[in-house]
């Protein structure tokens, strides 16, 4: 650990110690108490020996048919960022940088340095969510807001935060909302999503959904948020936003979520445990769905990050979310997921190099909220169809959603931010970056209406 870390665990422990002392003056909610930064037991990954690259001309290597990000990831260990048509962000552990610069050197390829020090990112994170939460009015360690609701965006939540976020609203509109329990993961956490409807069996429908990939902590604050902005002011929210039929999922990857949380901050997949390698957990659930699932993009290998499970739909929460809609098809007009990172609006298809016909609807409406978002929050977002910007990857949610349920406005939204923090954003941008993931979703809906 370097000098600038242990300042930084010194200073995040004492900040802490004071969120503890700060006494319980709130009137708000307490919601159940969200110690797992402390990690007591000390067995949370610490990453000071991990460097990120970001490796350009990776386009030029495909088309020499070297697969770099599978090497990287199975010869030297890296955890794969990003991959995109232009290039590959990857972390590295600090004895494999050698060796690894040699083989891209080898074949002419290039590694920038985006960050020395990942772990780093990591404290400054933790770091900004305890300031963010002290800032926080008579606030705990992770309790009070000025709408009294107990949930805040100064920094992110628990598993546990976020479930009793969502009954509460429940409890509070229980004449349009309802709060159905779809399935349950392979560690026995339940799969969560609330309806919001004052006419379920009439009006047109959306999905929202965050959390499909555990370290991606930016997505269910997103998604929390989009539900704080619809119910706040429920009664007075404009018809195209109350005469729809609102499915909000915010961690579809519960075990994933609670487990970047505790051991492992980079952690990907779900936590189902492989039937082949004895020490490899997880499948990616974005490689999972039913839809060119056994194409490019993903991986056969249990301990891939990208792996893609045994069979089609082979996971608890794949099954439970397919399941759920497949039987409210009817009406059924949007499908978003929020994912991060790299601050683009994408829409099908991702599993092939093709676009759906009415891809010009679906551009139109896309331009027309990265547009609102540069209005907003002065971020710039690109709108285009996936294969072309994060290449081709079968098994998604989003194309399973247009091939199998015929959903006509269908959206990838990649929120904060282009790589500076990737998934490590700190809290003090969740706010910004929430209100552009509610710009999308709003955009959408008046195109619905």
């Amino acid at each position: 650990m370097n000098h600038q870390s242990l300042l930084l665990g010194m200073l995040f422990g004492a900040l802490l110690a004071m969120a503890a002392a700060s006494g319980n003056s709130s009137d708000s909610m307490a919601l159940p108490a969200d110690n797992e930064y402390l990690h007591p037991n000390g067995i949370q990954m610490r990453f000071d020996d991990t460097e990120l690259w970001r490796i350009h001309n990776v386009s030029d290597a495909l088309l020499q048919t070297i697969p770099v990000a599978e090497i990287m990831e199975q010869k030297f260990g890296g955890n794969i960022w990003k991959e995109n048509s232009k290039f590959l962000d990857i972390s590295i552990d600090k004895e494999q940088v050698k060796a690894a610069r040699s083989f891209l050197v080898a074949h002419r390829l290039e590694a920038e340095l985006l960050v020395d020090n990942v772990q780093e990112l990591i404290d400054e994170e933790q770091l900004d969510g305890v300031k963010g939460t002290q800032a926080q009015p008579g606030s705990r360690t992770k309790k009070a807001s000025r709408d009294g609701s107990g949930m805040h965006w100064n920094d992110y939540h628990s598993l546990d935060n976020i479930y009793a976020f969502m009954r509460e609203i429940r409890a509070k509109y229980p004449n349009i909302c309802r709060l159905y329990t779809i399935g349950q993961t392979a560690e026995g956490r339940d799969l969560k999503v609330l309806r919001i409807s004052e006419n379920p069996r009439e009006n047109k429908k959306i999905w929202i959904d965050g959390g499909i990939h555990a370290r991606e902590w930016i997505s269910p604050a997103t998604v929390t948020f989009i539900l704080y902005q619809l119910m706040n002011n429920w009664e007075n929210q404009p018809a195209h936003i109350r005469s729809l039929t609102w499915y909000i999922m915010p961690v579809m990857n519960p075990d994933g979520y609670q487990y970047s949380r505790t051991v492992n901050r980079l952690w990907r997949k779900n936590r189902s445990p492989s039937t082949r390698r004895q020490n490899c957990f997880g499948v990616d659930l974005n490689r999972n769905f039913d839809i060119g699932w056994n194409g490019f993009g993903s991986s056969k290998d249990p301990c891939s990050d990208v792996f893609r499970g045994d069979s089609a739909a082979s996971e608890l929460e794949t099954q439970a979310v397919a399941n759920f809609l497949a039987k409210r098809k009817y009406n059924l007009e949007a499908y978003l997921t929020y994912h991060s990172y790299g601050q683009m609006v994408v829409y099908p298809w991702a599993y092939k190099a093709v676009k759906v016909k009415d891809a010009s609807v679906l551009q139109r409406v896309a331009d027309t909220a990265v547009n609102r978002i540069a209005q907003k929050t002065g971020t710039t977002y690109q709108a285009a169809v996936t294969h072309q910007v994060l290449g081709i990857a079968g098994g998604g949610s989003d194309d399973w959603s247009r091939a199998a349920l015929g959903v006509k406005y269908v959206y990838t939204i990649e929120l904060r931010d282009r790589g500076a923090y990737g998934f490590i954003l700190p809290p003090k941008y969740i706010k910004d970056t929430a209100l552009e993931g509610w710009t999308v979703a709003e955009t959408v809906v008046q195109a619905i209406i």
